[in-house]
């Protein structure tokens, strides 16, 4: 009676075993629906933006500038507080700090812009000025990952001689 109880037992949570790893591989394989591209990426919107904002920084010329450029993120102090960055001849004159170094230049800014399209992430905004430098960047590469969303904002612009 004893072996017949183990055996029921046994099969009783080998059953429950075998839904439960069902409806875990259900919802492992569903999307989430949540964390669809941004819907400025799927209509184009995001990329004309991008390509009118590099059309208007080509048009300028400029390729000696100072900006202030900030990120915003979960990151310590010291990763946030803003920096001037000085860009002679299309390249930063000082080290930059290795966190900026993708933010350096403007077109490392459009870059950054062109990789969070290509990535298909699930919120991008980005805002530029007039002669097209991105002004505000802010990428949510997945509703579905807590705190890795990175925001860059350029101020202070202007250009050198």
């Amino acid at each position: 009676m004893h072996a017949r109880r183990i055996r029921s037992t046994v099969a009783a949570v080998g059953a429950v075993l075998a839904v439960a790893f069902v409806i875990a591989a259900a919802a492992v394989a569903a999307p989430d629906p949540t964390d669809r591209p941004d819907p400025r990426i799927t209509d184009g919107t995001a990329q004309r933006r991008l390509d009118a904002a590099r059309e208007r920084w080509e048009k300028l010329g400029a390729r000696s500038y100072r900006m202030r450029v900030r990120v915003s993120c979960f990151c310590p102090e010291g990763i946030t507080r803003p920096r001037t960055i000085i860009v002679r001849r299309g390249r930063p004159v000082a080290p930059v700090p290795e966190h900026l170094r993708p933010y350096a230049t403007v077109p490392r800014l459009f870059t950054t812009v062109q990789d969070a399209i290509d990535a298909r992430v699930a919120r991008l905004t980005a805002q530029y000025t007039s002669v097209g430098v991105p002004k505000t960047i802010f990428v949510d590469r997945s509703f579905m990952i807590a705190d890795e969303e990175r925001g860059v904002g350029v101020d202070r612009f202007r250009t050198l001689r």
